[in-house]
């Protein structure tokens, strides 16, 4: 049987000097790419389709990323020295590369029906970002809306390949799926917020909004608040650790659903996807704190 090998696949993609040199991108969709992969895989026992699941799974990985990497983007208009300019062009033309390939592999590989569903799924995925964002803005989501509206935006790429799937698969498929993205969405939100004082006003800030003091809560409107601050706040409110407990439920719901699917022949090669969020919650809790 083929290891699942997708990461590996689209290091000939993503490997640039210049991109690792001047920016960053976003992070993997590992997790989710690999759920796909494996339900895909697993309704074809005779694996003559396998290098096409591959690609499949190889162009979905790398729109996710662009997609992902074009969020990174400062969206302020305001001019910034030379180095932060250079960065934010190269997630654009990164975000702008990732995305298309999609397409590239697709056709070459004869399946052109995959392109309409994407392309599709894409225009659902701005579609929802677009309405999270704007929640965001106007400060219209409680810090658990935050959590449940970023899951539905990180899984709304895969969910537009349920009708692809077994019916027998289904049910299991659905809820793997939300949990993996609300796990993913977590542990981003986890390293966002401890790396990243106030400029990333995610969870950590809308809790503090939601249950801080007056005191504290003057001290978050300001524009600039500084790494300390920051850590002060995020200590004194435990919103490391409640993010912590949230992925704990999750990663305890995907062994509850894989304990359902203990008959399927591949429940084992599902369970090893939720390893990495396993070894995240072993970590130092103060070690999160220090980012």
């Amino acid at each position: 049987m083929k290891l699942y090998r997708v990461p590996d696949l689209a290091k000939k993609y993503v490997d640039y000097d210049m991109i690792s040199t001047h920016t960053e991108l976003a992070d993997f969709p590992d997790s989710r790419v690999r759920l796909l992969y494996t339900f895909l895989k697993h309704q074809q026992p005779d694996n003559e389709n396998e290098s096409l699941l591959e690609v499949c799974a190889l162009a979905v990985y790398l729109l996710q990323l662009g997609l992902d990497t074009h969020d990174l983007i400062d969206p302020e208009p305001v001019r910034k020295e030379e180095k932060l300019m250079r960065s934010r062009q190269l997630k654009v033309l990164a975000g702008d590369y990732f995305s298309s390939l999609f397409y590239q592999l697709l056709a070459k590989s004869g399946q052109i029906q995959h392109i309409s569903l994407l392309s599709s799924a894409v225009c659902e995925v701005n579609r929802l970002k677009a309405r999270f964002y704007t929640k965001m803005k106007d400060l219209l989501l409680s810090a658990e809306d935050y959590v449940k509206e970023s899951a539905l935006v990180k899984m709304q790429l895969f969910a537009f390949f349920t009708p692809l799937l077994d019916k027998s698969a289904q049910p299991f498929w659905r809820p793997l799926l939300a949990e993996i993205s609300k796990c993913e969405a977590l542990a981003a939100e986890m390293s966002l917020t401890a790396r990243e004082p106030m400029s990333h006003k995610g969870f950590a800030y809308l809790r503090i909004l939601e249950s801080g003091s007056d005191e504290d809560k003057a001290v978050l409107g300001r524009s600039k608040l500084n790494a300390r601050e920051w850590s002060t706040l995020l200590l004194k409110y435990k919103v490391i650790e409640q993010l912590a407990d949230k992925l704990h439920q999750s990663v305890e719901q995907i062994q509850l659903l894989l304990q359902d699917m203990a008959g399927e022949r591949f429940s084992k090669e599902l369970a090893e996807i939720a390893e990495p969020f396993k070894a995240l919650l072993s970590k130092p809790r103060t070690a999160w704190n220090e980012g």
